[in-house]
């Protein structure tokens, strides 16, 4: 199974088991801040983690999300002028997906090159160090997570926070895609559940409904994010497992 193709994994009642078992956090949730939230494209922090972010940003929480790539590789048929276009696009949907989620973070853009982050490392790892200075948690992608980008950002983020001392805490979001219900590789024994009510459900799939760009179909192409992977995120609860 290719890992990152959304019409060949799992359905998302595949995982109503694992989700029926998950324990709540065992410290307080969303964690007393600053919070740093490192996203390798535009909608994937929202994927995973958005309903967290929401509450950390109205309990007064300072967030900040790292906005690694601008997600310009999403659609591989565009030319190169319309690949910046897209960047350009994707970064006005994040703008309008707050606005919906009703939270106020500072973003960070990075605008390392889609696919290729791990070419960029070092640069990756420089920027991330003075941005979680002083940060009272982390949450990026879980090391295994199946997306080449994913993964160096959560090595990066892991590196950094370990030298910095900050908690991080991986979040699945291609693996929901890929890992198998009945012999999971992502460790939902050491994981916990944040649940939350309907209205910030509610906010959360509008949110995401601003990322025109990746879940609706464009130019005769089917969307980036079909609603079958979208299926994933749209349950009252986000994972987080501790790696540090």
């Amino acid at each position: 199974m290719d890992p990152i193709d959304p019409l060949a994994g799992r359905l998302a009642e595949q995982w109503n088991p694992v989700f029926s078992g998950l324990a709540d956090s065992p410290v307080p949730w969303p964690p007393v801040g600053p919070l740093v939230v490192v996203s390798p494209h535009p909608d994937d922090e929202l994927l995973a983690s958005g309903a967290t972010l929401a509450t950390a940003a109205n309990l007064g929480v300072s967030v900040t999300v790292v906005a690694v790539t601008d997600g310009e590789w999403s659609h591989p048929h565009l030319d190169e002028a319309a690949r910046v276009a897209l960047a350009v696009r994707r970064t006005e949907e994040s703008a309008a997906a707050y606005r919906e989620l009703g939270a106020s973070v500072n973003r960070v853009r990075l605008s390392l090159p889609d696919g290729s982050v791990d070419d960029h490392f070092a640069a990756l790892l420089d920027q991330l160090a003075p941005l979680l200075t002083g940060a009272g948690a982390c949450v990026a992608p879980w090391p295994g997570d199946g997306h080449p980008d994913h993964e160096a950002c959560a090595q990066a983020a892991l590196q950094v926070c370990e030298a910095l001392g900050v908690p991080l805490f991986g979040v699945p979001i291609w693996s929901w895609n890929w890992d198998d219900p009945q012999k999971p590789v992502f460790d939902f024994a050491q994981a916990f559940a944040f649940r939350f009510g309907a209205g910030l459900l509610a906010r959360k799939q509008a949110a995401l409904a601003c990322y025109v760009s990746q879940v609706q179909p464009e130019d005769g192409q089917r969307p980036v994010l079909p609603d079958t992977f979208l299926a994933h995120f749209a349950r009252p609860v986000e994972v987080f497992l501790p790696l540090n």
